[in-house]
């Protein structure tokens, strides 16, 4: 046994050496020419596309242990009529040269050297642009039996850009590689994941040392499709690219082919068809500088990013989710000193952020919108005749968001789908009842499956400093909120507030200038769900009185149909147990502030349908009174406020300091009372 497993040992190198040795056939050669005519240019099989993309096709000769492979080279001729001269711009590329070694099975990998050398005649007597590379370095896997490019590296450098001799634009390092792998939980099925990265370090543009260019100091894009069918959906890209070139290379005034736009759209359709169930992609650009014009600018990233999930071609919407991204970092935008009014921009940070999130076990999705701004800081020089002067804005932070809960998205897209297909079919003619209602029916149910609502902005260390005045606030917040939209017992809540407000210099009434404020008013129990479908109701109804109506006096016209909705939906609220609360009301200056709470409630057996009380105190209104009497154009102010302090009972803050009282009452008989007193008998007769 011993001396069987020396043997089997030794024997070894000569089973490797020859699976090396192995030589390559002519059978061998055309099954891989046919294969990487099929998985890299299938144009070339496709009939009835007009002229070729490519020039030539692939050749592949044995060279002993594997084969020489040569690709066709890109040939373009398109149409360039936009300035009103008939040019054809030539665009041709160099075919690529390979080294091509068998795998297992019917895998080959194929490695080449050829620098890219690509150029482009505009005619019309201008020069052509060359587009080269020092050096490249490629390698591709194809597995003939799946017809798919399973893996690729294609990394070039010195690459360059050049017009009649100058170069428009350099980049140092260019590299693309791809990946296509089987789909995992699929083993076996013709659904894969598709990875494509391209990355570019270097790069310049113009010329930068003169002030007059661009430089970036890297590019990355990361793409992924996943649950593709790789061959059907490369099939259908090419054939689309083939068909759009086609087109750009005939005469604008020529005849149109039979049915092009058909077909186009044909092939987009067919496309977005075979696109996977989820997606992700990234585009990061890190160190931009660009110069001209006596003005710098620039940023130390810029990431965009976005995907998707959970697609579903037999229910379009339903169950997808996604998410989108824009993170802007470091942006400066400077004149230079040569500029009459000399500007500088900055801002630390700028992100956008967007999400949809599909709710398990329900037709609907959550999303939210955000967008942040931080660090902000411009500045601007000016002459006048008082010499030189500069004016200053700053801020700390902004944000402004959005979110919903109950977002149809498959509603969404049969509505708008819908809509479409009654536009195309009816064009300005109103579609007849019988397909207008289910559309309405549609519309019902995706707007009543909406359940919240909410929108905020806010700002904080807001400065703005100019020679004539400094304005400076803390922070001011706003948002609206509504819950409950799906039901009978919805909500609505408003907030507002504002914190440290100052003002230099101070303005002559600066002490009753509200320096803060905070207000926290909710509307509660409102039927939203039976007031949406009764409004819906109501425009259904107008829109098919209008088509019964078409000029007859004796029948009810749209806008009569939909005053009745209007008078219905009004019913509904006075029956409903709506109510108003004010949860706090506070506006506070150096010198005086105001206090406001109470609330109101539906009563249909109230003559105005509500009743409602409040109570609001001020404090300093008295000395406000006074100031306005020290002024002669306050005089008549002071007479109204006056009357309005008189009706006030007096009072004195937690602190000590004189303040007004008022009662206010709106009761079932629809008095209005302040104190007691009603307002009826303080009118002029």
């Amino acid at each position: 046994m011993h001396r069987l497993a020396a043997v089997l040992l030794g024997a070894a190198p000569l089973w490797l050496a020859g699976a090396a040795l192995a030589q390559a056939t002519p059978e061998g050669a055309a099954a891989l020419q046919q294969g990487l005519t099929a998985i890299l240019t299938p144009t070339l099989a496709t009939a009835g596309l007009g002229e070729p993309i490519f020039e030539g096709g692939w050749t592949v000769e044995p060279a002993g242990a594997g084969y020489r492979v040569t690709g066709p080279a890109l040939s373009l001729a398109l149409r360039d009529d936009a300035d009103g001269r008939k040019r054809v711009i030539r665009i041709r590329c160099d075919g690529d040269r390979y080294t091509a070694t068998a795998g297992a099975g019917a895998v080959y990998r194929l490695s080449g050297e050829t620098p890219v050398r690509c150029e482009i005649r505009p005619g019309g007597g201008e020069p052509p642009v060359l587009f080269t590379s020092r050096s490249r370095r490629a390698e591709l896997t194809v597995d003939l039996a799946a017809s798919l490019l399973t893996a690729s590296t294609d990394e070039s450098e010195g690459v360059t850009v050049t017009e009649d001799g100058e170069t428009q634009l350099a980049v140092h390092r260019l590299s693309l590689t791809s990946a296509t792998t089987p789909h995992p939980g699929r083993p076996g099925s013709a659904r894969q994941d598709i990875a494509l990265q391209l990355e570019a370090e270097g790069l310049s543009a113009g010329d930068p040392a003169a002030g007059e260019g661009l430089t970036l100091g890297r590019l990355r894009y990361g793409g992924r499709l996943e649950d593709v069918d790789a061959a059907a959906l490369r099939d259908r890209v090419w054939r689309l690219i083939a068909f759009t070139l086609d087109a750009a290379r005939r005469d604008p005034q020529a005849p149109q082919p039979p049915n092009a736009g058909r077909k186009l759209d044909a092939l987009l359709r067919q496309v977005q068809g075979l696109i996977g169930s989820a997606s992700q992609s990234e585009l990061v650009l890190t160190d931009l500088r660009g110069s001209g014009d006596d003005t710098t600018t620039g940023f130390e990233s810029l990431t965009v990013a976005g995907g998707y999930r959970g697609l579903d071609r037999a229910v379009p919407g339903r169950g997808l989710g996604g998410d989108v991204t824009l993170d802007l970092r470091g942006l400066t935008v400077a004149d230079g000193p040569g500029k009459t009014d000399p500007g500088t921009l900055s801002i630390d940070r700028v992100r956008l952020s967007g999400t949809l999130d599909p709710v398990a076990g329900k037709p609907t999705a959550g999303s939210a919108l955000a967008l942040d701004v931080d660090g902000v800081s411009f500045a601007l020089t000016e002459t006048t005749g008082d010499g030189r002067s500069e004016m200053r804005f700053d801020l700390v932070k902004a944000r402004y968001g959005v979110s919903a809960d109950g977002l149809d998205v498959a509603g969404l897209i049969a509505v708008i789908g819908g809509f479409q297909s009654l536009v195309a079919k009816h064009g300005d003619d109103e579609p007849p009842p019988a397909e207008l209602s289910p559309w309405f029916a549609r519309v019902r149910t995706t707007i009543a499956a909406l359940s919240q609502y909410k929108a905020e902005i806010g700002l904080s260390g807001l400065r703005v400093r100019s020679p004539y005045a400094n304005v400076a606030i803390g922070g001011i917040a706003y948002s609206e909120t509504y819950a409950g939209l799906d039901g009978d017992r919805a909500g609505y809540g408003l907030h507002l507030g504002m914190d440290e407000l100052t003002l230099d210099p101070g303005l002559p009434f600066g002490d009753w200038v509200p320096r803060r404020a905070r207000i926290d008013i909710a509307l509660k129990d409102v039927p939203s769900r039976s007031v949406q479908a009764l409004f819906w109701d109501g425009v259904e109804a107008a829109m098919q009185a209008e088509i019964r109506y078409d000029g007859d006096s004796s029948l009810p016209d749209g806008d009569q149909a939909f005053g009745e909705a209007m008078q219905r939906i009004a019913d509904r609220l006075l029956a409903s147990d709506a109510r108003l609360s004010i949860d706090s009301f506070r506006i506070t200056a150096p010198k005086g502030a105001i206090d406001l709470g109470g609330g109101g409630t539906v009563n249909p057996q109230a003559a105005f349908g509500v009743t409602a009380q409040a109570t609001l105190r001020i404090a300093g209104l008295d000395e406000f009174v006074k100031y306005l009497q020290g002024h002669s154009d306050g005089a008549a102010a002071a007479a109204g406020v006056t009357m309005f302090q008189m009706l006030g009972r007096e009072a004195k803050t937690a602190d000590g300091k004189p303040a007004r009282d008022y009662d206010f009452v709106v009761d079932p008989g629809g008095r209005m009372l302040i104190n007691g007193t009603d307002l009826a008998a303080l009118m002029p007769k």
